[in-house]
C-alpha cells in the first residue's frame, strides 16, 4: 500500500482495473447524495468539515511518504495545482462572513466538479504509476470523488445557490493560486497549476510551442474562465429545463383539476 512506484504493477489509465475503480466511485457519490440530499445547513457544514480534514489529512501523509521515498527536496511543501484548490476551499467555505464563505463554495462548485471530471477522464496523476490498492491511487480517487460530492451537495440542498457575481470570488481565489504557481515556477523550475509546461494534450503542446512565453498566461485564463462560465452555462440551462417541467406539470395539474 505504501510501496514504491512500479510500472510493473500499476493500474494504468483506463484500465478495466481503473474503469472498475471509477465506476465503484461514480456508485459511492450517487449513493451520498441520495442519502443527505436533504441535509441542513449544519449537516452541510459537517459534511465540509470532514472532506477537509481527510483531504489535509492525507496530503500531510502523502508528503511523509514522499519524503522518505524520494528524498525530502521531492516534497511539494504547498500543494499549489487546480484540484489541491479544494483543500483551501473547505476551509473558507466554513467562515462565517459571507464573502470568504462564497468564495470557498464558489470554487467547490464551478471548479470542483470541473477539476474533478476532468481527472477521472485523464487520470494522469497516480494512476499510471502505483496499483489502485496504494494509497496514492486510493487517495486520489477518494479526493476528487469528494469533489464532486461536495460540489453537487452544497447546490442541491440550498447551502450554496451558484450566481455570476460570485465570479469575482473565483477569480481572486484562483488568480492569487495561479500568480503564487507561476512565481515559484520561474524561481524553483516546478510546474505548479500545470501552467509552465505542456501537458500531454495535443493543443497543449501546440499552444506550448506556439507561444512559450505567453503560455503561462494562457493556462491561467483558462484555469479562470472556463471552469465558472462553463459550469454556470450549464447549471442556467439545467433551471431553464427544470422550471419548464415545473410548470408543464403545474397546468397539468391545474387542468386536471378542473375537469374533475
Amino acid at each position: 500500500m505504501f510501496s514504491k512506484s512500479n510500472p510493473a504493477t500499476a493500474c494504468g489509465m483506463w484500465s478495466l482495473t481503473y474503469i472498475i475503480a471509477l465506476a465503484i466511485v461514480i456508485m459511492l457519490i450517487l449513493i451520498g447524495l441520495a442519502f443527505s440530499k436533504h441535509l441542513n445547513k449544519r449537516g452541510v457544514r459537517i459534511a465540509i468539515l470532514v472532506a477537509g480534514i481527510f483531504t489535509i489529512l492525507t496530503e500531510i501523509i502523502k508528503m511523509i511518504w514522499t519524503g522518505i521515498v524520494n528524498g525530502i527536496s521531492s516534497i511539494e511543501f504547498v500543494p499549489l495545482y487546480f484540484c489541491s484548490l479544494f483543500m483551501y476551499a473547505c476551509v473558507l467555505a466554513l467562515f462565517k462572513n459571507e464573502t470568504i464563505k462564497n468564495t470557498g463554495v464558489a470554487f467547490m462548485f464551478f471548479g470542483g466538479i470541473v477539476g474533478a471530471t476532468a481527472f477521472f477522464i485523464y487520470p494522469s496523476a497516480n494512476i499510471p504509476s502505483y496499483p489502485i490498492y496504494h494509497f496514492m491511487c486510493l487517495r486520489t480517487m477518494i479526493y476528487h470523488g469528494l469533489m464532486i460530492y461536495i460540489g453537487v451537495l452544497i447546490v442541491i440542498t440550498g447551502f450554496y445557490k451558484p450566481k455570476a457575481k460570485h465570479f469575482l470570488n473565483y477569480f481572486v481565489f484562483v488568480g492569487l493560486a495561479c500568480i503564487g504557481a507561476y512565481i515559484m515556477n520561474v524561481t524553483t523550475g516546478s510546474d505548479l497549476m500545470y501552467i509552465s509546461r505542456p501537458i500531454p494534450i495535443k493543443i497543449s503542446q501546440i499552444v506550448f510551442n506556439a507561444a512559450p512565453k505567453l503560455y503561462p498566461f494562457i493556462g491561467m485564463l483558462v484555469q479562470i474562465f472556463c471552469p465558472f462560465w462553463g459550469v454556470y452555462f450549464i447549471y442556467t440551462l439545467l433551471n431553464i429545463v427544470l422550471e419548464k417541467k415545473k410548470i408543464k406539470r403545474l397546468e397539468f395539474l391545474a387542468e386536471k383539476e378542473f375537469k374533475s
